[in-house]
């Protein structure tokens, strides 16, 4: 029952914000270009600037999360093994290799 719901809400939530995406492009269809580090682009609707700057801080986010997830995963790897071998120093269950 609780997840019928949390599903309704969902899809509501994402209709809103596709509803405001709509109701955005159909008011910036204002040409306009673009100057960043002296390169100009050619004239485009400000909507479609928008989107773009918004899709690649989205890839940029994506990809700075991925980074930072595999680096991460290494570390919880490396002090799995490290405690690992600690535990079986304490049980003295053998040498430790360092």
């Amino acid at each position: 029952m609780l997840s019928r719901l949390k599903r309704w809400l969902l899809l509501g939530g994402l209709l809103l914000v596709a509803l405001a995406v709509l109701v955005f492009v159909l008011e910036n269809r204002q040409q306009s270009h673009l100057v960043f580090l002296g390169w100009l682009t050619p004239e485009f609707p400000v909507a479609v600037l928008m989107s773009a700057a918004f899709i690649l801080g989205a890839v940029f986010s994506l990809l700075l999360n991925l980074w930072l997830l595999g680096r991460l995963r290494l570390r919880i790897a490396r002090q799995q093994r490290d405690l690992l071998l600690l535990r079986r120093q304490v049980e003295g269950q053998g040498e430790v290799k360092v």
